[in-house]
């Protein structure tokens, strides 16, 4: 008998001993439809939360862009409001001045009046002349001042014409005769000034379409 005869052998229908740290076992297919459907609610959860922030994002630029109009529209109305009110306290006494005007007229009237009397209303005359150039510097002081109108174009922004005088001595539709001084209360026209306005003597050029509807001087 040979040392390999010795051996004992082995019956093949013995199973094998397992190895101890053998394959895992196979997952249940429930398991995996389980994890599937856990990792997919994720995702969903994860897609909406992407969708609520740009939601989000969104309001909040709408409301940024309210409010810079907002601003804007406050800042507009404020300097609006700076506006009107600097001109409320500029022109208050606009009408004041209006009413002021007549008795300069009167004055000045009273002046004209004396000084065709001659030397005998010397002493009248002035002080008339006194009380006339007060009244001119307290409106001058308050921003009422004329504005020299003879010798100028007609502008009906700043002239009334009161009538047409023919004349071959200035250009046409020039302001020939002041009837009454125009006055400016800061910038702005506080009264116009009436005026005679001239035109072509007979047989000369076509009068002004500016002196339509003007009395001709007789």
């Amino acid at each position: 008998m040979t040392a390999g005869d010795d051996r004992e052998e082995l019956d093949p229908e013995v199973p094998l001993p397992e190895d101890e740290g053998g394959d895992e076992a196979v997952p249940d297919v429930a398991d995996l439809a389980a994890a599937a459907e856990e990792a997919e609610e994720q995702l969903t959860a994860g897609g909406g939360l992407r969708r609520e922030l740009e939601e989000r994002t969104r309001e909040a630029a709408e409301a940024q862009e309210r409010y810079l109009r907002t601003y804007a529209d406050f800042e507009n109305y404020r300097k609006r409001m700076q506006r009107d009110l600097a001109d409320f306290r500029k022109y208050a006494n606009e009408q004041l001045a209006q009413d002021l005007l007549s008795v300069v007229d009167h004055l000045g009237l009273a002046i004209k009046h004396a000084q065709e009397a001659g030397e005998t209303a010397q002493g009248l005359m002035e002080g008339v002349q006194l009380v006339y150039k007060q009244f001119r510097d307290v409106l001058e002081k308050y921003g009422v001042k004329p504005f020299k109108a003879e010798g100028e174009p007609f502008d009906p922004k700043l002239h009334d014409a009161m009538m047409q005088v023919e004349t071959a001595e200035a250009p046409e539709n020039t302001v020939v005769q002041v009837f009454q001084d125009g006055y400016r209360y800061h910038d702005k026209v506080l009264r116009h000034a009436r005026v005679g306005v001239s035109r072509p003597p007979a047989g000369g050029e076509a009068p002004p379409a500016g002196g339509d509807g003007l009395d001709e001087e007789q």
